[in-house]
């Protein structure tokens, strides 16, 4: 260990910073890091004093990481306090009209979604969400916006094995409150734009050039993501494609597409080497790839990628020996100085993940090296590939519940053609920026997409392509990286203790998954807790049957994209869905909407219907009444048409509150999916 603190000296900073980081979680706390601090202060003078002597220095040598270690793990833990987004009392902002700048507006059918910067002298600066019912097409970003506040702060779901989107938020965005409220409510006020407001509005006109030129929708969407930024618009089939593949980070901007970048502006500065101008070569990519990033909006991978490269071109422009590694974990604690909660993000955990393993792999290609370049360029790219797919394996299955098998032949067949579409997707804006047209630049474009989406394609249809429904827990992940530390440091060191470690925890690992899999029921009922509908999921032995009330228009794909990590931890491969018209009848289990029989409860869904007007002389029984988002009656109505044990009110209904006081003047048992999360019932 102490060898690789000597060749990586920054590990010594950024271990202990980041478990600072880790520690905020747990305490939040502003004197402890700070009486640390100065515990820390204190211990290093002490032995700084001590070892003044060359026999002193020699004994306390190996001691002076201790103080430094508790400093930087005291900073990252004020780090993280400082920079986390402010709680505020409750009802502070409630019945006050607030004002916010747009940083961010985003377009669904029915909805908009905005991110304001608040401006308010009596609360504290910060970042919320608020969401409207309906469109306002002239809001843009920069606007100044007033309101009637009524901040809500943002819980998860709270359904099983779900991504928790409070934290993604706070974490990735800053955001801790959101809003939801009809759009005639809010008012446009001024406009006061940044320099990033005015480069998102610059973008945004770009795209609606992008989406008004003569390429085809698919090339369209494709020419967004990469060089603008805008993946929102790729259609959600086109996703799990490319997801299935193993190619997802083409869609998306990343340190792929930055490296590409930077990659294509040196060649094209390379006379300035004949001229014994390396430096400025140096300086005018990384000031372009800087641009590039402040251009797309500074998202977190394009920030990460740049960061990392800028520490590199650092080293090679003041004639430093340069130790990737060493350049690599500065950039990540550079990043984590100044976004801590970065840390937790898929995206950063993945990029140094990665990366990181291609630099401690990288002598791997030079013992197989050939007399023929092309083959060694060969080598070293499928080993390349494959050493990134191993290093991500765990992750990708832990958060995306999916392995691509195939991946490295996807990437072979499609990274060696992405610079290209790059370029001529940079002429294409350039080109549709001046008002020109030119018929040749969008049938290449096209082609281009056309193989990329048909290597997909050709990819996904191999057998055993991939795996889906993978499950992995955050422990099997944290054994899984253990194992592959110890195989790296026997393929450096050559000790077999290293491999007979490695293998005592693969038999751990393989354990703790057995004993997973023998405590997970295998039949159940869960009512999903959801913004748009009430989802019942009845599932048996692998097979999943889903019922939706509300009589909405069920995405299957959206549906297993979302509730992946349930359907992978329960084993579910299979699903059918449940229209109004269709029937289900099993030994135990039936479904006739809007009645059910599942898991030995009796259960009506009420939604749609003129209720009012019903009468009954004799009151059905039932346990449990779900009320769906549609229904416009009231519980004392129910009362009069059903006897049963419980309301089970849906987290989609816009406003609750009616039915919920009329529960609690009734003295009705009842349970509100918004606040309670899921329901779930397990044999």
């Amino acid at each position: 260990m102490s060898q690789v603190l000597s060749k990586v000296p920054v590990l010594r900073v950024l271990i202990p910073f980041m478990a600072g980081i880790l520690l905020h979680r747990l305490w939040h706390c502003w004197w402890a890091p700070l009486v640390l601090i100065l515990i820390g202060v204190a211990a290093y003078l002490m032995i700084s004093m001590a070892s003044r002597s060359v026999e002193g220095r020699w004994k306390w040598r190996s001691v002076f990481i201790v103080p430094l270690s508790v400093i930087a793990l005291s900073l990252g833990w004020l780090a993280a306090i400082i920079h986390c987004p402010p709680r505020l009392q409750p009802g502070q902002a409630d019945c006050k009209v607030l004002m916010g700048r747009v940083i961010d507006l985003q377009y669904t059918d029915f909805s908009m979604r905005m991110t304001v910067e608040l401006l308010d002298n009596d609360l504290p600066p910060c970042k919320l969400m608020v969401s409207t019912r309906g469109c306002d097409y002239t809001m843009q970003t920069g606007d100044l916006i007033a309101w009637q506040g009524q901040l809500v702060e943002i819980t998860s779901m709270g359904n099983p094995d779900e991504m928790d989107y409070a934290s993604y938020l706070l974490d990735n965005k800053g955001i801790r409150y959101t809003q939801h409220l009809p759009v005639g409510q809010v008012k446009k006020v001024g406009h006061s734009p940044t320099l990033l407001t005015r480069l998102a509005n610059v973008r945004r006109g770009l795209c609606l050039m992008v989406f008004s030129s003569h390429l085809s929708p698919a090339t369209q969407q494709f020419v967004a993501a990469l060089l603008l930024g805008d993946s929102s618009l790729i259609d959600k089939a086109t996703r799990q494609e490319f997801s299935s593949a193993g190619v997802a980070h083409v869609l998306a901007l990343s340190g792929l597409h930055v490296g590409f970048i930077a990659l294509i502006i040196w060649w094209l500065l390379f006379p300035l080497d004949y001229l014994r101008l390396k430096k400025l070569r140096l300086a005018i990519t990384l000031a372009a790839i800087a641009l590039f990033a402040v251009f797309t909006g500074l998202s977190p991978s394009v920030v990460r990628s740049t960061v990392m490269i800028g520490m590199v071109f650092a080293t090679m422009v003041f004639y430093r020996r340069s130790v990737s590694i060493n350049a690599l974990a500065l950039a990540a604690l550079c990043i984590l100085v100044f976004s801590p909660s970065a840390l937790y993000s898929v995206g950063f955990q993945l990029s140094f993940i990665t990366v990181g393993a291609i630099l401690l792999l990288a002598r791997l290609p030079q013992r197989l090296e050939s007399r023929h370049r092309w083959v060694n360029s060969l080598t070293s790219t499928v080993i390349t590939s494959l050493v990134a797919m191993l290093a991500t394996v765990a992750l990708s299955a832990h958060y995306f519940h999916t392995i691509s098998l195939m991946s490295v032949l996807a990437n072979l067949l499609i990274l060696p053609i992405l610079p290209v579409f790059m370029v001529l997707g940079a002429l294409f804006l350039i080109v549709i920026a001046a008002g020109l047209h030119w018929p040749v630049l969008d049938w290449i474009l096209d082609v281009i997409y056309r193989y990329i989406s048909w290597v997909t394609e050709a990819v996904n249809a191999i057998p055993l392509s991939h795996l889906g429904g993978v499950y992995v827990s955050s422990f099997g992940v944290i054994a899984y990286f253990i194992i592959m530390a110890l195989v790296v440091l026997w393929l450096y060191r050559r000790n077999y203790r290293y491999l007979l470690a490695a293998g005592i925890a693969l038999a751990i690992l393989l354990g703790h998954s057995l004993w997973v899999e023998a405590r997970t029921p295998r039949r159940g009922l869960v009512v999903f807790n959801s913004f748009s509908s009430t989802p019942l999921l009845y599932y048996d032995d692998g097979q999943g049957y889903v019922w939706i009330p509300d009589e909405e228009d069920t995405d299957s794909i959206a549906f297993s994209r979302y509730y992946a990590g349930f359907l992978a931890h329960h084993g579910i491969d299979q699903l059918q869905f449940f229209t109004g018209s269709d029937t289900l009848r099993l030994d135990e289990a039936m479904i006739r909407p809007p009645y059910a029989y599942l898991m030995g409860r009796r259960i009506v869904a009420v939604g749609p219907g003129k209720w009012k007007h019903l009468t009954t002389e004799h009151p059905t029984t039932v346990d449990d009444i779900i009320i769906t988002k549609r229904y416009h009656g009231t519980a004392a109505k129910l009362q009069e048409l059903y006897r049963f044990d419980r309301l089970i009110l849906s987290g989609a209904m816009h406003d609750a509150s009616p039915i919920l006081y009329e529960c609690d003047s009734l003295n009705i048992n009842h349970i509100n999916l918004a606040t309670h999360g899921a329901i779930t019932t397990y044999f």
